[in-house]
This record gives C-alpha cells, sequence and structure tokens, in this order.
C-alpha cells in the first residue's frame, strides 16, 4: 500500500512540476512581480503536501502583504536568511514568503530545476570567480532596494537538519548596504517529531534518491520558523553574522557553530601569539 502511495504521489508532484512549468512559460509574462510572486507562493504549498509531508508554520510574517507577494509595496524588501537541508526547501520557504533566490550557478544547467530556478528570477552566484560574491551582493542590496525580498542560505551548503553549519559573512555585505532588514527563518524536518534527515542531500545524495525517501516515508514533516526581523544599520557583514547564527541556533536548539567556530579561530591565534613570546 505504502508503495501505491508513493507512487501516486510521485506523479502528482510531476503534474505540479508541469503546472510550475506552464506558470513560467504561459502566465508570467502577462504578469507583473507581485502577480508572479503570489503565483509562486500558491503553487508552492502545494509541493509539500504532494510529497506527504505535514507542513507547520511557526512566528509570524512582519508584513503580511510583502510575502504574499514577494514585493514590498512602496518600499524596500527584505533579506531573508534560512538554513538549507533538501531541494524541497525551495518549496517550503516560497509557499511561506515567495522571494528571489540566491543560489550557485551550476543549478541553472539542471534539468527541469533549472528551467523552473531561471524562471523565478534566481540570483546565481559562480563561486569560482573571486569577484563573484561582490557581484552578487550588489544585485541583492539592488533587488531589495528596488522592493524585491531576496533569500540566501548563509551556510553555503546543504546540511543534514540535526545542526546548524558555520554561516559564512560575505553576502551579509548585501545588508550593510543597503540597510536591508534581514528576517531570519529556520527549517526542521520531521518524522513522528524527531528531527529527520531523510529529506537531506547533504553528502552528494542524488536528488531522485532524496525525492523517492521522501515518498516512501510516512510520518515526515516540515516545520518553518519565522523569527523576529533584525535591523542592518550601522552593522558590519560579521556582526550580523555572528547575531543572526545565534538567533538561528537558539531557534533550533542546536549548538552555535559560527560562534564555535570564532573563538577557535581567536584561540589559535593567541596560541600562536603566545609561542611567539616563547
Amino acid at each position: 500500500m505504502r508503495y501505491i502511495i508513493g507512487c501516486g504521489r510521485l506523479a502528482l508532484v510531476g503534474l505540479l512540476i508541469l503546472l510550475i512549468l506552464a506558470a513560467i512559460f504561459l502566465a508570467f509574462p502577462f504578469l507583473g512581480k507581485a502577480g508572479r510572486g503570489r503565483l509562486i507562493r500558491t503553487i508552492s504549498g502545494w509541493i509539500p503536501a504532494a510529497l506527504g509531508l505535514n507542513f507547520t508554520v511557526k512566528g509570524h510574517l512582519p508584513d503580511e502583504e510583502a510575502f504574499r507577494s514577494g514585493v514590498t509595496p512602496d518600499g524596500e524588501g527584505y533579506m531573508v536568511c534560512a538554513n538549507h537541508i533538501s531541494f524541497v526547501d525551495i518549496f517550503v520557504l516560497d509557499a511561506v514568503l515567495p522571494c528571489r533566490f540566491v543560489a550557485k550557478k551550476e543549478i541553472a544547467s539542471w534539468p527541469v530545476f533549472g528551467v523552473i530556478a531561471k524562471g523565478v528570477n534566481t540570483i546565481f552566484i559562480d563561486r569560482s570567480r573571486k569577484r563573484a560574491v561582490l557581484e552578487i551582493g550588489e544585485m541583492m542590496a539592488q533587488a531589495i532596494r528596488e522592493g524585491s525580498n531576496v533569500l540566501f542560505f548563509p551556510e553555503g551548503t546543504t546540511g543534514t537538519g540535526e545542526k546548524l553549519l558555520p554561516f559564512y559573512a560575505n553576502l551579509f555585505q548585501a545588508a550593510s548596504q543597503s540597510d536591508a532588514r534581514i528576517l531570519p527563518v529556520t527549517i526542521r524536518y520531521t518524522r513522528d517529531g524527531e528531527v529527520s534527515t531523510i529529506p537531506s542531500y547533504a553528502g552528494k545524495v542524488a536528488l531522485f534518491t532524496v525525492l523517492k525517501r521522501i515518498l516512501f516515508t510516512p510520518g515526515l514533516g516540515v516545520e518553518v520558523t519565522v523569527l523576529d526581523p533584525v535591523s542592518s544599520e550601522g552593522k558590519t557583514r560579521q556582526a550580523l553574522c555572528s547575531e543572526l547564527s545565534a538567533l538561528m541556533s537558539a531557534s533550533l536548539g542546536v549548538p552555535d557553530a559560527t560562534a564555535e567556530k570564532e573563538a577557535a579561530r581567536v584561540a589559535r591565534l593567541r596560541a600562536a601569539a603566545d609561542a611567539e613570546k616563547a
């Protein structure tokens, strides 16, 4: 029975993917930014249900209209940062707060998902180029000034969901440049109420393998927690990085890996200095 249910959900997910592609090619050309955002939010909300995930949202959005459409009317957008676990994150987050995502450029060449990523105006980063981070930061800041909400994953890669990885400070520069409001969001996947690593594709697990694991595993859920916005005014990217890591770690109830990494760095510098004096 579970196999039959899983196959049925797989077929439904396939139909929804086709619907998303149809929306990109047939509806998006006739819609403004707000209209596209509302459509993305609606369709994305169907994906977790089709996958059999119990979807829970905690906290509240600071500006309902800004996150209903992904655009702040007559004002600047938000910078949103979230932890990253699975390809499902994109649909889950878009169902709560449609945003322009920042993603590695390799995703643009993926079959189907690359087309979707380009269709929803993803900002791609080429990590092989030294100036890429600076250029992406400028693009993010400009998008925020124009009213768009922009989301990035400060861990820089996917984790298992059991903990947060250390954050990278570079892209927080976009918030410093634009004095953007930062909205921290955490994602947690569960199975029967306990943290689950099943939806994770950390360790280069094939996307379709992860999809099958999700479809054929009963009792999976996803929990999104929206934290209070953080002001970036007058703060450096390093300070913002530390502050957001601490807030998100506390929300998930896990150690602050960014603070631990910084403490280890300071300890190494002190040990080196003491060695020179000796």
